[in-house]
This record gives structure tokens, sequence and C-alpha cells, in this order.
């Protein structure tokens, strides 16, 4: 009979020891210690607390008990507070070695016992008096075998929360350990423990007071498609009899309910289950179920086991890799993801959940770690295996056997996991350490996750613990985010493109003057400069003088009043309009040179001031021509100097960051080429109320620079420019170069870690014809233009807190050259010759247009208003005669 139980472990049971996900959880904590089986080093590593104890060690590593035990998983009691005499509980198989059937002290089988630190001082000795802590004192004990059920492939141990005893479930059976006072154990055989004589593989469990949980797999029946159930049992700890089952069921056509669900019978990391029950309130329960890439909450009542509800993380592996309760409202749930096939892993993360309420998950987490205040330290592997808490705290353990310990940290303080800034030297296990929320964050409450982001129009500066964030002025840049209330004219571009003036619809100058000689416009300005105004003014004025004159011959005496009408109708008038007439032509034609001489002056357009002699302002002696030139085509030899000056010219790069706490000492900028990245010397760098400001000076025009603010500080904007000295070389200019380009989010959220901004520089040719000679001038400066998306520059709150995870911010420029150029042409629209030739003309046609008026009133007018007269009176228009003519006449008769 003993033979038999020996050749029943005498099997090709062979685990891998560096497999730190196999077969049961390698690592256990509570508030003071925390262990881990080393199964590659058969070591256990302990670490008591403080665990974040800076004068000493407070660590220990010794070997396992037998170099023939496998340990499945170790265990402590999450209410296990004693820090004198701590001990953790540890249970696995009997892995013979070479021709032995048993370990060296002739056991074989499963195995339970406890692990104790003898030591008669309490730790809080060796912290008070900074004495190192001596590993001498522990001791294996109490180990209990179970040989008579052969190799269990699946094996779990619950720790109750006190760490009274422990509850181990195999498939083949169960048993209560009890460690104190003689080391007993009270085993149970499956076939009477799990229901309707099922085979139940159980794969997770947790324990509480009264109760324990316990996920597993139910053998599915033989021939059928699904090879198992997964499946939560409720067991009652006092005689472990199951109160309550619940059975998975797959929603209709979903993707999990074409699972089979085969090779369960063997343990595989793909089928790895998670339990954790609420130690503030035992009655609620996380199951995680990483295949089915869904967790699940259920509540206790009584003897009923209830699902509440659940988070479907889509279809992918990995959502619930391991569950924990870290405070009665705060969990934590470890997503490491994995293809559907478990062949590729993609990420591992932890979901921290902040505000969770009695019966329901939120299917989006309140921060995930690793993130940009809590990155994963370079000693940790990024594949992360099991998760465990003290309550508050967590312990993370990865694929290399590294563990990281996240402290729970007070309102104001987060737990930093950046190596970098710790106050000690990392070593493993990694521990946390406290740090004040950085400028634009805050935290209000107790716990592991980061700080969260000042929302839009508040500030928080970050000297002191942020538990909260004030209010900022209304006309102040207070982005989301925000370190300081920053002047919104720091927004301002400053730009020195213009857009191109177009050509006047008149441009001939014939029009032009024309068009000013006989037009009159609404306003005085307008009324002042028109010569046609002035010579209507004129022509009121005589014929004023005319009718005053005329009144004034009904004034005269009888015997003199002949004359005087013959001296008013001389000619028939024809003096008087004569000579008003003359005096309006010669008016208009001063006007009309005074004119063309202020208009000729009117260029270049850029050196004139408001045109006062005409009523259109804006009127210049010039006409302009904007195209685009392909560089690939040769310039003309006579503009050659300028694109030559342009080519040379040195460019300062200026780069701003604006309402940031960031400083000088992070800021680096590099120029990237194909093959190396060449760091660049800073010219300038400043600090100074919440705005960074830099220049560097670029070794050429087309370069790829990387900016590095080597710093977790929050950026609320950015302000990009280029600095260029000009230069005059003869008739050549080259203009300085002064613009910048602010970047912001218009919806006052935060900048993004990783940014691409792409500059295009254009040159510009402007050439300006002469309007005397023949040498024309020409002026040059490169216009930028930007490429860049807000929406990829600028991350909201939810963002930050759940996907930025880098511990610096990098910005990318690349500044390149456009393959063409805009050349504009400035010419006058008429130069000296052609202005006098045409105001000369214009005069010429004055006169005629007078000529013509007379010669039409003389042969035209004058006859068919006589006309008209004589057939309504019957006689003509007697010329008015003289009454010493008419005396003349009656003598001559």
């Amino acid at each position: 009979m003993i033979l038999f139980r020996l050749e029943l472990f005498d099997s090709s049971f062979s685990p891998d020891t560096s497999n730190y996900d196999a077969y049961g959880l390698k690592i256990a904590a509570n508030d003071v210690i925390f262990v881990e089986a080393q199964g590659d080093e058969e070591t256990y590593l302990v670490q008591f607390a403080p665990f974040d104890y800076a004068m000493g060690s407070l660590q220990c590593s010794f070997d396992y008990d037998d170099s023939t035990h496998y340990v499945y998983s170790v265990g402590v009691g999450q209410k296990q507070n004693t820090t004198k005499n701590s001990y953790f509980y540890f249970a696995g198989e009997v892995v013979p070695a070479g021709f032995s059937k048993t370990d060296m002290s002739g056991h074989n089988g499963t195995f339970i016992g406890i692990w104790i630190n003898t030591d008669p001082h309490d730790i809080t000795v060796y912290t008070a008096t900074r004495q190192p802590l001596p590993c001498i004192f522990f001791q294996a004990q109490k180990l209990q075998f179970l040989n008579s059920y052969g190799h269990q492939e699946f094996f779990v141990i619950a720790v109750e929360p006190y760490g009274t005893y422990a509850i181990g479930l195999a498939t083949s059976f169960a048993f209560t350990y009890r460690p104190f006072p003689s080391g007993s154990i009270t085993p149970k055989a499956g076939s009477s423990i799990w229901p309707n004589n099922s085979t139940f593989n159980p794969c997770a469990a947790d324990a509480s007071n009264t109760y324990t949980i316990v996920a597993g797999f139910v053998a599915g029946a033989a021939g059928s498609r699904v090879r198992a159930t997964p499946t939560v049992y409720l067991i009652w700890n006092s005689n472990l009899t199951v109160l309550s089952t619940w059975s998975y069921s797959a929603t209709s056509n979903s993707w999990q309910s074409r699972l089979t669900y085969s090779g369960v019978s063997s343990w595989s990391s793909k089928f790895t289950m998670s339990v954790k029950i609420n130690s503030d309130d035992p009655t609620r329960v996380l199951v995680g179920m990483p295949f089915l890439n869904t967790v699940f909450l259920f509540v206790v009542d009584g003897t009923t086991l209830t699902l509440a509800s659940y988070v479907d993380h889509g279809q992918s592996v990995g959502f619930g890799k391991g569950v924990t309760w870290l405070t009665n409202s705060q969990a934590a749930i470890l997503v490491s993801t994995y293809s559907l096939d478990y062949t590729t892993w993609y990420s591992s993360q932890i979901y921290v959940y902040t505000s969770l309420n009695d019966t329901d998950l939120p299917s989006s987490p309140s921060a995930i770690i690793p993130n940009t205040q809590q990155p994963l330290p370079s000693t940790i592997n990024s594949i992360l295996l099991r998760i465990v808490s003290t309550p508050e705290s967590v312990v993370v353990l990865d694929a290399a056997g590294g563990a990281l310990i996240i402290l729970s940290e007070a309102a104001g303080y987060y737990a930093s996991t950046d190596t970098t800034n710790a106050p000690v030297a990392a070593s493993m296990p990694v521990v946390s350490h406290s740090t004040t929320c950085i400028g634009g964050t805050y935290k209000s409450d107790i716990g592991i996750h980061p700080c969260k982001l000042c929302s839009s129009g508040t500030k928080n500066l970050g000297t002191t613990a942020g538990i909260s964030c004030m209010n900022c002025s209304s006309d102040s840049f207070c982005p989301l985010g925000a370190v300081y209330e920053i002047n919104s004219t720091l927004l301002i571009s400053l730009s020195q493109a213009y857009s191109y003036p177009r050509s006047p619809e008149m441009t001939n100058f014939e029009d032009v003057l024309l068009n000013n000689m006989f037009s009159m416009g609404s306003t005085m300005s307008c009324l002042i400069v028109s010569p046609i105004f002035w010579s209507l003014i004129l022509t009121f004025i005589f014929i004023l003088i005319l009718l005053i004159m005329a009144s004034l011959g009904w004034c005269v005496q009888p015997s003199k009043r002949d004359r005087y009408r013959a001296a008013m109708k001389t000619g028939e008038g024809e003096l008087w309009a004569g000579g008003i007439a003359s005096i309006a032509v010669v008016l208009i034609t001063i006007m009309a040179y005074t004119f063309s001489i202020s208009y000729m002056n009117q260029y270049p357009a850029e050196k004139t001031q408001g045109s006062r002699f005409s009523c259109d302002s804006t009127l210049r002696n010039a006409k302009f021509e904007s195209s685009l030139q392909a560089l690939a085509v040769p310039v003309p030899d006579d503009e050659q100097t300028i694109f030559d000056l342009l080519n040379d010219q040195n460019f300062t790069l200026q780069f701003d960051f604006i309402n940031t706490a960031a400083s000088c000492m992070t800021f680096s900028i590099s120029e990237v080429t194909d093959v190396s990245t060449t760091a660049l010397p800073i010219s300038s760098c400043n600090d100074i109320n919440g705005t960074l400001q830099t220049t560097v000076k670029l070794p050429e025009h087309a370069i790829v620079l990387q900016v590095v603010i080597s710093d977790i500080q929050l950026i609320g904007g950015l302000r990009i420019g280029l600095l260029g000295s000009g230069v005059e070389k003869d008739t050549f200019t080259l203009q300085e170069l002064n613009f910048l380009q602010t970047f912001y989010s218009p919806s006052s959220e935060t900048l993004a870690q990783i940014v691409t901004i792409d500059m295009a520089l254009t040159k510009v040719i402007n050439e300006t014809d002469p309007l005397f000679g023949d040498t024309s001038d020409f002026a040059g400066i490169w216009y930028p233009t930007f490429t860049y998306s807000l929406s990829e520059m600028f991350i909201s709150s939810d963002y930050y807190l759940t996907s930025a995870n880098l511990t610096s911010t990098t910005i990318t420029i690349d500044i390149t050259e456009t393959s063409y150029y805009i050349k504009n042409i400035q010419s006058p629209i008429a130069k000296e010759p052609e202005i006098i030739f045409r105001t000369l003309l214009f005069a010429f046609l004055c006169l005629e247009i007078c000529a013509m008026a007379f010669l039409i009133c003389r042969l035209l007018i004058m006859p068919l208003i006589n006309k008209i007269y004589m057939r309504f009176t019957g006689h003509p228009i007697v010329p008015f005669e003289p009454e010493h003519g008419k005396e003349s006449n009656h003598q001559h008769h």
C-alpha cells in the first residue's frame, strides 16, 4: 500500500521553476510583511514594513527548507498585523530528484506549512535603533503532507484574514490547516465537496472569516464540445461545504460563446483566474477570468452568491489577470493583454478604480498604472503576472520574478515609482516613494492612484501638497493642468507674412486721372480735393455776381440804365461766359497737375502714407503681380544676390513653453539625422513665472530637431519661432526674420508627451521696379508654414490618467524648405514722362470741351431758343441796342 502511494508521485511532473505564473500565487503581502517564493533560486524573499524604510534594510532572503519542495503558493492573512514572530504560509508539492521518491525527510505528496520569524525582538526595535535586521531566525514549522491523492495539477490556498488558518483546495481534496498550536490539518475528499460529483479544478481562492470563494473549471461531459464550464463556489469555512454555485454562460453569438476550454485539465497560464474578497465589506467579491477578458462583481447575501455586474473588455485576453480590493470603494485590476490564441503578449497595465459603489463596476478606470507619474521601473519586467494588496497598497509580480510595491499615499501626495528620483537606491522589491503632487495637479483622497489634473480655469503651483486647485482670473491663460496664471497676450502669434496687395481696378493713368478730376465724394475730405467741385463753386460765384448785377440794373436811373445794360450784355454776354469758362479750365488744369505730381510720388506703396490729394486714400501709383516659381528653374542673374542672402541667413530658434513648472535643467535639444543624434548648444534659457524661454542657434536651415523636457511637468502651450538678422547690400535687402507661432488648445487641454510639428519655409522675393532709372530693388524674407494637429498635440484629463505613461515630453520639429518660391513684383502704373504728357492732353481736352460747348450753344441752342420764342410771341428775340444807337439810326433814315 505504501509502495502504491509512493508510485502515485513517481510521475513526470517537472514544473518550470522560472515561471512565476505557474500553479499559484508566488507573492503575498499585508501591512507587516511581503513574501515572495523564488522558485528558480529556491529561496524566499521577505520584506518587512515599513516598506519604504530608508535607514537600512528590512529584508531577508533564505533558502527553501528542502530543495525537492516546489512551492505552488504563499499566503498571509490580510489583517495578520503582528510585528513580532511574523509568519507566512507556503504550500506545494514534493518533486523528488533522481531516483528518490521523497524529500530529504522522507515525505512526499502535497504539503503546507508556515515560515515563522522566531526573532525575540519586534521589527520596530530595529527601525528605532537602526540596527541591521538579522535573518537567522526564520524557521519552517508545522509542515503537513497529504500523500494519498497523487499529483494535483490544480492546488490553491486561501488564508483567513487574521492568519489563524488556511484552506487548501485541490481537484481531489480540500483541507483546513491550523498551524497553531500544534499544526493540525483536516482533509476532505473532493468528491464529497464538489456538487453533483463533478470534477472541479480550482484556479484561485480567497477567504473571509466565515466563507471562501473559489473559482475554477467544472469538467464537461465526455464527448461534449465545451470541455469545461467556468464556475465560482461559495464554501462555508467551518465544514468546507458548498453553499452556492455560479456558472458562467456566454452570451449568444459572442466570441466567448465559441470557446471550448480544451486543455483545462492541465494547468496553463491561459486559463488562470483571480479572486478577492473586500476586507472592509466581505459581502463584495471580485473574480477575474482573463480568458474571457471579463471581471465579475459578486455579492454574498448570507449563503447565496449573486452576480451584481461585470465588465467585458472586448475581444482579447488578459483583463482580470489579477484582481484586488484596496479600500471599501477602491479596487485594482491587472490587465495583461494577449492575443486570442495566447501566443502574443501586447501589454500589462493596472486599472485603478477609485469610486466604486456596492453593485456596479464602471467600464473605464479612474487611472492606469504605469502612467506619467508612476512609470514602470527599469528593473521591473514589462510583463506583469500577478497582483495582491496589503490591502491599501499594491504588490505586482513580473515575469522575471521582480516585485513592485506601490504604497498608498495621503491626499496631496502620490506614490512615485520613478527610481531616478527615489530617496534610496532601487533594490528588489522596488518600493514607491511619496512625492508631492506636481504643479497643475492635485489629489484629494488616499490611494495608490496618481494626482489628477487641475481643471481648466484653476491652478496649483505644486510647491505644497495639493489637495485642491485655486481659481484663476477669467482673463488669464489657465488650461488643463495649469501651474500659473499666464497673461493671455503671450498667446498672440507674431507673423511677418502678409497678403500681397492686388492691383487696383484701374491700371491706366488716363482712367485714374479722369476718374479723380470729374468725381465728387460724399464726404467733406472728398469735396475739398475734387476739381469739378471747385469748378462748380466758381461757376456758381460768377452766376451769383451776374444776378446781382442784373438786379442792380433796375435800380439805376433811367438816363443811365441803357449804358449799364450795354456793359452787361456786351457781345450778348459772350465775354462773361468765356471768362468764366477760362478760369474754370485753368483751375481744373492746375488741380490736374497737382494731382498728377502727387500721384506719381505715391510709389512704392510700402513707403507712402495715405493719399490726401484724392478721395480714395488708398490710391497708389502701383500695380502688383504675384506668382509661384519653381526653384528647379535657375533664377535670373539679377536676382541671384537676394537668393544668396536668404540662403546664408543664420537662424536662431526661439522655443517657449507656456504655463509650466519645467526648468532649464530639464531642457535639451538635438539635431536628428539618419545616422545620429547630436546635441545642440543652448544660447539662452530662462524660466520665469511659468514660462520657459529658450533660444538655440541652428547649424542649417533644413533640419530635424528633437526638443526634450526630461521631466513629468505639465505644459500648457508652446511658442515657436525663428530669428535672423537683416542685411542690406546695394539694391538688395534681406529682411530681419522675427516670427512666433503659438500653439495651445482652444478647449484648454494640456500638451501631449509626444508632439510633432512640421515647419516649411518658403522664400519670398519682392521686386520693386524703379520709378526713375532702370535698376530694380529686391527684398527677401522667409515665410513659415506650420503643419500640425491640435487634437493630437493636446490631451484631455481622462487621457492623461489612462494613457499618458512617459516620463518626458518630446517635441519633434521638422524644418524644411519648399521647392518653390513666391515672386512679388511691384511696378508704377505711370512714370514721369507719361504723367506729364497725359496731364497736358487732359488740359487740351478741357479747352476743347469748352470750345465745343460754346460752338454748340451758338449754332444750335440759341437758334432753337429763338425759333421757339418766335412761335409763341410772333417776333424774334430783339438784341438790346442802347438809346444813342437808336437815335443814330433814326437820323440816318
